[in-house]
């Protein structure tokens, strides 16, 4: 293949072997550079004067003062913490040192040098380079290192003419490697099998291990210390390997792109084993005019290891070949030449791509020189002061003198800036106000000579000159300076030369248009960045909330006009609020022509591919893929692309005109509705144009303001305490209204709380609110008597009535439309305002209709729901007196009701708003889905509402059919009413009444129904509720065991009675399904396992009916909270406990007396052991009443129950404390 496309990446064990070698050199290098410099006075944050070094040579003088510029370097950036510039200097040492062992060995590997690393037995275990010095020069292994310097040395030169960038000596080699040290690094690299060192991929991973503690580090200093990223570790944090395939993908829709737009049929560079992943949408493809391959340039402005250019070599050389213009020998050369540029604030990483493009181009040509690479690190440093003024005053015009200050103010921070800083704009500038001078002496066409000036040059001090011409003596006069140093032996004069040079170099790319720019850029949001760089982007990029929104810019600012910018990032830009400027800057200046969307994770990762060009009038079709689903992406890519090629479709593309997303308030990137669904953002007005959509009350201390209905006593709800629409429950139509709010006297102690009183206007009208939080858009109606929160947003309207909003905003359609607008799980009132909603509908009646049996039906449960404010006893006795199937049928039957009356509207708006079937489908891809068509099985469904009749198909079937059904509803598990009816395909009113018939309810669901029918019995024999039946209760709020004349036994017995038409069949069937007798259930279990769940707000338990119980269980009753009061305690004493300690002790009393002669009674023996304990364990507990009632405990409506009932635990005389209710266990 001429592009290498599909070359088999690193297996997961090269990878490890790898990954242990570097994190372990790396270590190795760092401890004896530390070693060593401790030697040179430096130590962890502190530096010895060098008078106090006697024991250094002039050598080591020299190196000593080396390594003073080096940290005087590092000093300017770190602001002069010495310990910082220390490390700094360590770390980019040692990086210096791995890569040049790292680079000899991918070299030696391909053959382009002879072997200096590896040892072989023929050649007495030395390399053979190693074996050729001492052949050569024997005298040299008598040095400690067996002449092996010597070898390296010879390697180094070798190669090192072609690749400066890691094999020039510079003040990071200043120290000499412990000749041990130097072994056990090679011998480690050299334990890395061939085969992974040949590997493209291989060298990204060594940058990116290199720096895996580091990051570790990082991310726990953000973490724990709120870390705020900067300076070096900014390089450090944002590494991050581009996958090859990313990459293949990356490039051939650019590059490869280009090339095809220049030849058209006359290239094969999109074939399948050319550019495999460029099958462009043919509409889209810029007429371009041929240029020579030579002339197209490549930029990665942050291109870490270089993998994106090392695979854009091997497509420019396919280009190249095709153009037949260079002899084959040299296209590597030209490509290094002329074609590829580079920019990274990391110099290991741009040195490790420097690497990778010379062992691509020697792999094709070895025996060709490469004299150039265009990569430079954005790492320089330059200082004020005398050495500023030296270079300042080597300029020949004031021209030069006003672009070399141009270059100190832009690059003051270059190493977190790199490809960021904007000099460009600057440097024209500059050109340009000479170009006026000029002009204003009529001067500003010609040339002294009277030659025209052309594009390329100006006129400078009365001369012509060019951007060449002016670069070239800004080098000559830094590198005059570089050899001043050198003569002077002064190395910082030396360094801050070369620190000059890198950065008129880096200059040079900075300023020039490039025909493709490709990128994987950092990835840091501005809440973990450092103050200058979090003050830079937001000064100059609309994409200020991540680097890597900063650098979509950039990028696009690098590209020429008729260029590709190409880049992979996370999707977050695409919708979220904080990039609204960002997209709208996108979508004015530039035309997506092509996206690979990966992933919908909202962390920062490489979630899309995507292309733009710069935009210049009417944009062209864009074309998205979406494989967000696929958990392999190659392999999904590459079947995309396979399609595309074979049928020129996949149902993974979208194909759209990117101006429908100015169409749709603050221009999400919703390509995946296509162009059916965008259109309906101009046919149709957002919301907010028909209606008002506000968020609501926020208290500023829900715990002390918010309460559970069932923390109220009935006379306060609805007067003091209002009810308050919380985001609430996933259920359309209508929700439970659980939550009320402490409205007092018109909300002043909310008010002088500071609560939030968003729009007091619209409380205590009727409207339609939606929750905040929810896998989906959930709508419901909002009563007159209730005020809504700040998380759950309210419509009010005008011009659409509520059952219309209802119908709308709980549509499939308006889910689809409202998860794309924000893709995450919280839904605000910007998104509700631009859903695209009809003012008109034909069938609106019947709309209105059907949203009536919903909310009807939502209400019923609700009745039914004990922690609702519409719990009905009547109601719930009416429904159970059949049984236990009576209660579950019955809940089925309204939520089959709801599911078609849901479906019903679905299917009416999808043909009010013209919503074709294909569309349809992609909706429901990812919403529930429609269970409305199904057949409604004749003779074998449950009741439904005459509404229902006519969006539902009577069918009859076979007894089969049935049987069929019923035995795929036995291998479910625990299906919802739509579950089911998908996997069987008949109607959910017909899936209810086969669970009934068959009784196909699960165990869970007969618990939890067996739980709130013995919850509804205590709860009315506690006179909480009313049934309508004749129930018996309580005297007062204690409900307790063995005690009394109206023993809960008694009171159980006497209620199931009443209750059910069959009371012994009902109470057969709750001992059957609780697995206890219920009064044994009652006892043992109720509390624990179903009441305390049953209420439980905000993750709190909060029960309504608390069991107290003696240590050992001998005493134990139900008491409920409303009715506690100061007397509740003492009268539990007097009334309860007080008599049953009596009525032991004359047990026991008796019992001694039978059994004081000789051979006692074994029965009553034991009888006497368990009275005993029993009456000491009363005591205890009677102990414990005691002291609660002399601390005065009792309850506090005003705290609510949490509060109370964690006092009361304190005393531990609840059955089961609440840190044990909360983990599972028993006290």
């Amino acid at each position: 293949m001429s592009t290498t496309h599909g070359q088999p990446g690193l297996s997961s064990d090269q990878r490890s072997t790898i990954r242990s070698a570097i994190l372990s050199t790396r270590h190795t290098l760092e401890d004896e550079l530390r070693r060593q410099l401790e030697k040179y006075g430096i130590y962890e944050a502190k530096k010895l004067p060098l008078d106090k070094l006697s024991h250094l040579s002039a050598e080591g003088i020299h190196t000593r003062r080396t390594l003073d510029a080096a940290i005087e370097r590092e000093l300017e950036s770190t602001e002069g913490d010495l310990e910082r510039s220390i490390t700094n200097y360590v770390r980019e040492a040692t990086k210096t040192y791995l890569n040049r062992f790292v680079a000899l060995k991918a070299i030696e590997v391909r053959g382009l040098v002879e072997e200096t690393i590896t040892e072989r037995p023929e050649y007495g275990n030395r390399s053979y380079m190693h074996h050729t010095v001492a052949e050569i020069t024997g005298e040299l292994t008598n040095a400690p290192d067996d002449g092996f310097g010597a070898a390296l040395d010879l390697a180094y030169q070798e190669i090192g003419a072609e690749i400066r960038m890691i094999f020039e000596e510079s003040e990071h080699t200043a120290i000499d490697l412990d000749v041990q040290v130097r072994e056990e690094v090679l011998d480690e690299l050299d334990a890395i099998a061939d085969d992974a060192w040949e590997s493209d991929e291989a060298l990204g991973w060594v940058y990116q291990y290199f720096g895996e503690d580091e990051r570790i580090d990082i991310d726990e200093r953000i973490k724990k210390e709120n870390y705020k990223v900067a300076g070096t570790d900014i390089a450090t944090k944002t590494q991050l390997f581009t996958p090859r395939h990313i990459v293949e993908w990356i490039v051939d829709n650019s590059l490869g792109r280009t090339w095809l737009e220049m030849c058209g049929k006359k290239t094969n560079i999109d074939s399948e084993n050319n550019c495999f992943f460029l099958s462009p949408l043919e509409e889209s493809l810029q007429e371009r005019e041929p240029k020579p391959v030579e002339e197209i340039s490549v930029l990665d402005p942050a291109c870490g290891s270089g993998h994106m250019l090392t695979y854009a070599f091997d497509v420019l050389y396919q280009m190249y070949s095709e153009e037949g213009e260079i002899p084959k020998k040299y296209i590597p050369r030209e490509i290094l030449r002329n074609n590829l540029y580079g920019v990274d604030i990391d110099s290991g990483a741009a040195q490790i791509a420097a690497l990778s493009l010379y062992l691509k181009a020697k792999q094709k040509s070895p025996d060709v020189a490469i004299p150039k690479l265009n990569v430079v690190s954005a790492d320089a440093v330059l200082v004020n002061g005398d050495r500023k003024q030296a270079i300042i005053s080597r300029a020949e015009t004031e021209l030069e003198r006003e672009i070399l200050e141009q270059i100190w103010g832009s690059f003051d921070n270059i190493r977190e800036l790199g490809s960021l800083i904007q000099i460009e704009d600057q440097i024209d500038e500059l050109l340009e106000k000479h170009h006026e001078d000029f002009a204003a002496q009529g001067q500003a066409q010609f040339t002294p000579e009277g030659e025209i000036t052309t594009q390329a040059t100006f006129v400078n001090e009365g001369r012509e000159d060019s951007w060449a011409g002016l670069k070239k003596r800004l080098m000559d006069n830094v590198r005059t300076l570089a050899r001043d140093g050198l003569e002077q032996n002064d190395p910082i004069e030396e360094m801050f030369a070369n620190e000059v040079e890198k950065t008129v170099e880096l200059l040079d790319l900075l300023v020039d248009e490039y025909d493709v720019v490709v990128s994987n850029p950092p990835y840091l949001q501005s809440k973990k960045m450092g103050e200058d760089l979090k003050e830079f982007v937001r000064s100059n990029y609309k994409g200020k909330t991540d680097v890597y929104a900063a650098f979509i810019e950039r990028c696009l600012s690098f590209t020429d006009s008729e260029g590709y910018s190409a880049t992979i990032t996370p999707a977050n830009f695409m919708f979220l609020y904080y990039s609204r400027g960002l997209r709208k800057k996108l979508l004015e200046e530039s035309n997506f022509v092509e996206a690979l969307h990966l992933s919908d994770r909202d962390e920062a990762y490489m979630n899309i591919a995507s292309v733009a060009t710069p935009l210049d009038g009417e944009p062209m079709k864009s074309r998205f893929t979406r494989i967000v689903e696929s958990d392999d992406k190659l392999a999904a890519s590459q079947s995309v692309i396979d399609n595309l090629r074979k049928t020129g479709y996949d149902n993974r593309v979208y194909v759209f005109s990117q101006e429908r997303i100015h169409d749709i308030g603050r221009r999400p990137f919703l390509y995946w509705f296509g162009e059916e669904t965008l259109s309906l953002f101009s046919d149709y007005p957002s919301l907010d144009e028909n209606a008002e959509i506000k968020s609501g009350l926020s208290t500023s201390d829900d715990d002390r303001f918010v309460r559970k209905v069932w923390e109220l006593p009935s006379s306060q709800i609805g007067r003091r305490y209002r009810r308050f629409q919380k985001s609430g429950t996933d259920s359309p139509y209508y929700d439970y209204p659980e939550d009320f709010v402490d409205w007092g006297t018109n909300g002043q102690d909310l008010r002088d709380a500071d609560g939030n009183f968003r729009n007091e206007e619209f409380y205590f009208k009727q409207g339609v609110s939606f929750r905040a939080f929810g896998n989906h858009f959930t709508a419901r109606i909002q009563a007159d008597d209730a005020i809504f929160s700040h998380k759950s947003h309210s419509v009010f309207s005008d011009v659409l009535s509520d059952k219309i909003l209802l119908a709308n905003l709980n549509s499939t359609l308006h889910r689809f439309i409202a998860n794309g607008l924000n893709p995450g799980l919280s839904f605000e009132v910007g998104d509700g305002k631009r859903l695209p909603i009809k003012p008109e509908y034909d069938r609106a009646e019947e709309l209105e209709s059907l949203i009536e049996v919903g909310i009807e039906n939502r209400l019923l449960i609700s009745e039914m729901r004990e922690t609702s404010a519409d719990y009905d006893g009547k109601q719930v006795a009416a429904v159970l007196s059949g049984g236990l199937t009576n209660f579950l049928i019955a809940e089925d039957r309204m939520r089959a009701c709801i599911l078609i009356a849901h479906g019903a509207s679905d299917t009416i708006l999808f043909e009010e708003y013209n919503i074709s079937k294909g569309t349809r489908e992609q909706m429901y891809a990812n919403l529930p889905k429609n269970t409305t068509d199904f057949p409604v099985v004749k003779g074998c469904h449950v009741e439904y509402h005459d509404t229902l009749s006519e969006h539902v198909t009577l069918e009859s079937t076979t007894d089969e059919q049935l049987t069929k059904a019923v035995e795929t509803l036995k291998l479910m598990d625990q299906p919802s009413l739509r579950e089911a009816a998908l996997e069987t395909e008949l109607s959910p009113l017909t899936v209810a009444q086969l669970r009934y018939e068959h009784n196909l309810y699960s165990d869970e669901e007969f618990t939890e129904a067996a739980g709130r029918i013995v919850s509804l019995i205590i709860g009315s024999v506690l006179g909480r509720w009313s049934t309508g039946c004749d129930v018996p209760t309580v005297d007062d709020e204690f409900l307790t065991f063995d005690l009394g004349d109206k023993r809960i036994e008694w009171l159980v017995d006497e209620s199931i009675k009443a209750l059910f038409d069959d009371p012994s069949a009902a109470e057969n069937e709750l001992e059957d399904v609780l697995n206890h007798h219920p009064i044994e259930w009652i006892r043992e279990r109720f509390f624990r396992y179903h009441h305390v769940d049953e209420y439980k707000p905000r993750g709190e338990r909060s029960p309504i009916y608390w069991q107290l119980e003696s240590p050992d269980g001998a005493f134990s009753c139900f008491v409920y909270y409303h009715d506690i009061d100061n007397n509740t305690l003492p009268k539990l004493r007097g009334q309860y406990l007080d008599p049953r300690i009596s009525e032991l002790g004359n047990e026991l009393e008796t019992l001694n007396a039978q059994t004081s002669g000789d051979n006692p009674d074994k029965d009553l023996l034991n009888r006497k052991e368990q009275v005993q304990n029993d009456l000491d364990d009363i005591r205890e507990f009677r102990n414990t009443i005691d002291e609660m009632i002399d601390d005065g405990v009792t309850v506090d409506i005003e705290k609510g129950i949490w509060e109370n009932i964690k006092e009361w635990d304190k005393y531990e005389v609840l059955e089961t404390g609440l840190p044990k209710l909360k983990s599972g266990y028993s006290r």
